[in-house]
C-alpha cells in the first residue's frame, strides 16, 4: 500500500463507510500485515489521545477525594448508627477498615495522572490484540468453510475494519454508544471477510465473522466454571 499519512486517513474514512474497494486495497497491499499493523496502531493512538484529553478534563474537574472522604466520615460520626457502634471496639475497627478500603478502590479508579498514561498505552494494545484475535480466528473459520483468501489479506482487510472504532472519540454524544460502534465494526468485519474470501456465500462469511465472538464466549464460560470450582475448593478447605 505504501500510503502517506493523508492517504492512510482517507483510506480509513472509506473503510469507516464500508466501501468495498477500500477493503480490497487494504488486502492487496504489498505487505498487508505491516500496513494493517500501522492502521491499527494509528487508530488506537487517536482513540487513546482522545481518551487522555477526556480523562485529563475529568481529572481537572474532579474535587479532592480526600476532602470528600473526610466530610462523609465526619457525617457518619454524627449518625445514630455510628453512635451505636461506639460500644463495640471490634465493630468500629471493622468499619474503619472497610471505609478506608472502599476509598482506596475509589481513588484507584478515579481520574489521575497514572491512569491517564496507562490508558495511553493500553488502548492501542487492546485494539492490537482484538485485531489479531479476530483476524486469526475468522481466517481459520473461513478457510475451514472453503474460503480462498490468504491470512495476509485477512489481516490487512480486518485491520481496516477497525475504522469504526474511531467513533469512540465522539462517545460523549448520546447518539453514539458503545453498542452502535460494536455493530458498525461487526459490519465492517463482514465486508472485510467477504471481500477477502470472495468465494464464500454470505452465510458462511457471516459464520466466519461471528466465530471469534462465539469462541470468546465459550472461553469465558470455561474460565468462569473453572474459577467457581477453585472458589468452591477454597471455601470448602477454609470451612473444614
Amino acid at each position: 500500500m505504501n500510503l502517506n499519512l493523508q492517504e492512510t486517513l482517507r483510506l480509513i474514512g472509506r473503510g469507516l463507510f464500508l466501501e468495498p474497494d477500500a477493503y480490497d486495497e487494504a488486502a492487496e497491499s504489498d505487505n498487508p500485515f505491516v500496513d494493517g499493523l500501522f492502521l491499527v496502531i494509528l487508530i488506537g493512538v487517536v482513540i487513546a489521545i482522545a481518551g487522555v484529553i477526556g480523562q485529563a478534563i475529568g481529572w481537572a474537574m474532579t474535587p479532592d477525594l480526600s476532602e470528600i472522604k473526610q466530610i462523609i466520615y465526619d457525617g457518619l460520626l454524627q449518625s445514630p448508627m455510628f453512635g451505636m457502634l461506639q460500644e463495640n471496639a471490634d465493630a468500629i475497627a471493622q468499619f474503619k477498615e472497610s471505609y478506608e478500603q472502599g476509598w482506596r478502590i475509589a481513588e484507584f479508579f478515579s481520574p489521575n495522572i497514572t491512569n491517564i498514561f496507562i490508558g495511553l498505552f493500553l488502548r492501542p494494545l487492546g485494539l492490537l490484540i482484538a485485531w489479531l484475535w479476530f483476524a486469526l480466528i475468522a481466517h481459520g473459520a473461513a478457510k475451514a468453510l472453503g474460503g480462498n483468501g490468504s491470512l495476509q489479506e485477512t489481516l490487512g482487510a480486518t485491520a481496516l475494519a477497525l475504522s469504526p472504532a474511531l467513533l469512540h472519540v465522539f462517545g460523549v454524544l448520546p447518539t453514539i454508544t458503545v453498542a452502535a460502534v460494536g455493530v458498525w465494526i461487526l459490519l465492517a468485519r463482514y465486508v472485510a471477510v467477504r471481500r477477502v474470501h470472495e468465494n464464500l456465500t454470505w452465510g458462511r462469511s457471516l459464520a466466519a465473522v461471528v466465530s471469534p465472538m462465539i469462541l470468546s464466549w465459550l472461553l469465558l464460560i470455561v474460565l468462569g466454571v473453572f474459577a467457581a470450582f477453585l472458589m468452591s475448593l477454597f471455601i470448602g478447605g477454609f470451612a473444614s
